[in-house]
This record gives C-alpha cells, sequence and structure tokens, in this order.
C-alpha cells in the first residue's frame, strides 16, 4: 500500500509471500502450495508501530503458475488507494516493488477480482 506507512506494511508483506511462492514451487511436480503471513509493524525492517494490520491467506498452483490470495486489513491511517508486491529479501532487508495489484484494493482483496 503506498498511502501511508501502515499501507506499505501491508503491500511489503503480501509481495514477499506471492514471490516466495513463485521461487518455491517445484518444477517437475504440479501441487497448489498454501501460504498465509500476519502483517504487523513489528515485522517491518525497521520495526514500526502501527495500529494497522492484516492476515494475507494464498495459494500457489504449481501447474499454472497462478498465485490465488485473499488479504484483510484493518487500522490504517485512511483508505487504500494501491497495493503492490515486492520482490524477495535477506532477512532484515527490504526489496523493490515487483508486481502492482489490478482493481480495487478495498479489504478484503481477492485475487481473481470479484
Amino acid at each position: 500500500m503506498t498511502l501511508t506507512l501502515a499501507n506499505h506494511r501491508l503491500g511489503y508483506a503480501i509481495g514477499t509471500l506471492a514471490l516466495a511462492a513463485c521461487l518455491a514451487a517445484p518444477a517437475a511436480m504440479a501441487e497448489t502450495i498454501a501460504y498465509k503471513a500476519s502483517l504487523k509493524g513489528a515485522d517491518e525492517v525497521p520495526p514500526a508501530q502501527t495500529s494497522g494490520g492484516g492476515n494475507v491467506q494464498a495459494n500457489y498452483d504449481t501447474a499454472t503458475k497462478q498465485l490465488t490470495y485473499t488479504a484483510t486489513y484493518s487500522g490504517l491511517s485512511g483508505p487504500a488507494t494501491a497495493a503492490h508486491f515486492h520482490g524477495p529479501a535477506d532477512p532484515g532487508k527490504n526489496a523493490g516493488v515487483a508486481v502492482g495489484v489490478q482493481g480495487s484494493v478495498a479489504s478484503p482483496i481477492k485475487v481473481p477480482p470479484r
């Protein structure tokens, strides 16, 4: 998310989850891999104190290479205006934006869009 620091946390966590899903899938065997993440300021780099938070549940289909997810969030200082996925990063490091989210970013965010 880009409106506030709290909104950025959601995008960063979702992005890390999504790209990790893409990179972790074995190429030879098709399967669906489930992921979940808790979004909280304490996990940011650097850690941040915020009332914003949320959760992500995702499934990655290794045959179709499609990631579907639902992200819920609350406690932001204003309405969410954008969301994006960040690339993978080493622990304690930040990664750049890899992919933007298309469509509504109102909680809950679902892909494919409703």
